[in-house]
């Protein structure tokens, strides 16, 4: 049976953006609450590991001066379930200074200088959205998984996708209704949609059951029928995974490919390809590295996605020598046409970056075989142990100044303690609000070689 903690107050708020109250040697978190509130909370769970409970606000008696009602309708769990905001009901100043009490601890571990920087927009930024299909009734809903539950919350009308998505978003969810689309578990069922946008158009991606799927071939002639969408992709998962993509996408009607301007070069993008969500922000510190840069002739972009970080680096600079690794091949792929169309002299190899040895697979002769620069932008998890290894002795490998791009603060700062213990030392940090509304901050370093 579930117990109510009736009349308490709000005390704090935590990284995750969930108000807190103690209680004896137990802290009790609640999403939706900031401090000054006096609720009454309902605990749901306890964890079996740490001393803490989960509750939900049963009611609330007042809101303390930092809460702000969200303007999506969705907002969980304030207004709705979705849990794609957690910091939607915040006051921009408490969110903010939320966000940088984390960079401030980092920077103070590792010693150096660090810099905020705001993102220009709030609403309206997110360039892709993946939704989970369910069904209300008749209707076909595309929405997201409620926090900590199977439950699915609607997101039609989502104020932080850019315009053109929730546009097409709500035009799919009365389309696939109409043609009695099968959905989830359902034989047959349509999965997962996720739409990707640029400032011209949208690219429709269907993740199905099955690639013969009797409805599929209406279906997509419909959404190609709708307006700005310039082409539908689909892969297939008929897996009992939590992962959206288990395939490569195929496209099926149309263009699959769009076009979009990171800092000072227009990028191709393929559905399923990895791209930055905030492409004013990503621009932003794109070309804050290729500041950093300048006077480097030599740079090695490692985890180099479809070449976006370096190849700002190399724009408008004939006479760098730039070299791109990264495991993906079709992400190589994309970065050789990325470079080809910007008029960039590069070169790039398929290269597994988790495993020993992985620097063989990079020029070791030649006038790109000794870096004066090296970029990283790696995933969530941060360097692996392999390249932490080589990028560990800066004076064998011969570069002077690192770059490191993270989308993850705990990772970066395993990584650059580490680096710091090696032989580099970090000069300056900047923290970026990629994603406005959410806990999520992306940060950039810039490190020197200590000799």
């Amino acid at each position: 049976m579930s117990q109510t903690l009736q009349g308490v107050e709000i005390a704090g708020l935590n990284e995750a953006f969930e108000g807190y109250v103690e209680r004896g040697e137990r802290r009790v978190l609640a999403g939706g609450a900031v401090p000054g509130d006096r609720v009454d909370l309902r605990i749901v769970a306890s964890s079996q590991h740490h001393p803490r409970d989960f509750a939900e606000v049963a009611s609330v008696h007042a809101r303390g001066a930092d809460y702000v009602e969200p303007i999506c309708a969705h907002a969980g769990p304030v207004r709705g379930r979705c849990g794609g905001c957690p910091g939607m009901h915040l006051s921009h100043d408490l969110r903010t200074e939320t966000l940088q009490r984390r960079v401030a601890q980092l920077a103070e571990r590792l010693g150096c200088e660090w810099s905020w920087h705001e993102a220009p927009a709030h609403l309206g930024y997110r360039n892709r959205s993946n939704f989970v299909v369910t069904r209300q009734g008749a209707l076909v809903v595309l929405g997201s998984y409620a926090p900590r539950s199977q439950e699915i919350s609607a997101m039609a009308g989502c104020q932080v996708v850019q315009p053109a998505i929730a546009r097409v978003h709500g035009e799919l969810e009365a389309l696939l209704s109409a043609l009695k689309v099968p959905v989830g578990e359902e034989e047959e069922g349509l999965r997962w949609v996720s739409l990707r946008a640029s400032a011209q158009a949208v690219v429709v991606e269907l993740v199905v059951r099955d690639a013969l799927a009797s409805w599929l071939d209406a279906a997509v002639v419909a959404i190609a029928a709708v307006e700005g969408v310039q082409g539908v992709a689909i892969t297939v998962n008929a897996r009992d995974t939590n992962a959206i993509r288990v395939q490569d996408s195929q496209v099926v009607q149309g263009k699959g490919r769009i076009w979009e301007r990171y800092g000072e070069v227009e990028l191709g993008i393929d559905p399923g390809a990895f791209a930055q969500l905030n492409v004013a922000v990503a621009s932003a510190m794109y070309r804050q590295v290729a500041r950093w840069a300048e006077g480097a002739q030599v740079v090695w972009d490692l985890y180099c996605g479809i070449g976006g970080l370096g190849l700002n680096v190399a724009a408008r600079r004939p006479e760098v020598r730039l070299f791109g690794a990264e495991s993906v091949p079709a992400a190589i792929a994309s970065a050789r046409e990325n470079a080809a169309r910007a008029g960039i002299k590069a070169r790039y190899a398929v290269v597994d970056l988790g495993k020993e040895g992985w620097r063989e697979g990079c020029p070791g002769e030649g006038p790109q075989a000794r870096p004066e620069l090296i970029v990283v932008n790696p995933p969530r998890k941060g360097l692996s142990r392999a390249v932490r290894q080589v990028l560990g002795a800066p004076q064998a490998l011969g570069a002077s100044t690192l770059i490191y791009m993270s989308c993850d603060v705990s990772s970066f700062g395993r990584d650059a303690a580490e680096l710091q213990e090696r032989g580099w030392v970090l000069r300056e940090l900047q923290a970026h609000d990629m994603l406005p509304q959410t806990t999520h901050v992306e940060l950039l370093g810039r490190f020197e070689r200590s000799s």
